[in-house]
């Protein structure tokens, strides 16, 4: 029996994100509580653990987003397989790309803690030019892309790591942060290709049709 279940972050793409799309394009149905920050002000000092996103599985609390996306995958099939593999060292490929998206996204959030505006564009610039903290890992990232053939990361379908490089790259490529060009990656093809062939499976154009905002990145 599919579970209840019911996610609560905020209605920016994040690290949420990839959980969404994951239960979406299983068909799972399930409750998106989107919430604002002053309303996680008054959350927080009521709420273990004290942090964001959250997942409610039949009432019971669950937290961390690799966690919780890696949970929706396993529940999650398209063509009768898991978007997490089953099989141990296919998990093994799948668990190392999404740390290595992860690994992406750590010199960027390091530039949240600077409070000089300059120091911090300039910080931005250092980490997303060519050969910068963000655009090696990218340009990693990018080359395992171009190893496949089907255009998915891996086994030639969807999977967990699919969905997280799809939905994590909105960051750098929509101008949502002050001092990051959307065009700024745009030499990275295979994220380019991968992002165009995602966004035009049926359940993602479903799921994302009636998109603002931000989330308009996603549409194909």
């Amino acid at each position: 029996m599919t579970p209840q279940i019911k996610l609560i972050g905020f209605p920016q793409p994040g690290r949420l994100e990839p959980t969404r799309l994951a239960l979406a394009v299983g068909g799972i149905k399930f409750e998106d509580s989107c919430i604002s920050r002053e309303q996680w002000g008054e959350m927080k000092p009521k709420v273990t653990p004290l942090q964001m996103p959250l997942m409610e599985i039949d009432g019971k609390r669950a937290s961390q987003s690799i966690a919780m996306l890696r949970y929706a995958c396993k529940l999650s099939k398209v063509d009768g397989k898991p978007l997490y593999p089953e099989d141990a060292f296919e998990a093994l490929l799948v668990d190392e790309f999404v740390d290595k998206v992860g690994d992406m996204l750590v010199p960027m959030l390091h530039t949240f803690s600077i409070a000089d505006e300059a120091a911090k564009m300039a910080a931005r610039a250092a980490v997303m030019k060519k050969g910068g903290d963000v655009e090696k890992w990218a340009a990693h990232i990018d080359e395992i892309m171009g190893k496949s053939k089907s255009g998915y990361v891996y086994f030639d379908r969807l999977t967990m790591a699919d969905l997280t490089i799809f939905t994590m790259m909105w960051i750098f490529q929509t101008g949502f942060l002050d001092g990051v060009p959307k065009d700024c990656l745009d030499h990275l093809k295979h994220i380019a290709a991968h992002k165009k062939k995602i966004a035009s499976l049926p359940a993602v154009k479903e799921y994302y049709k009636d998109a603002k905002d931000v989330q308009v990145f996603y549409k194909c």
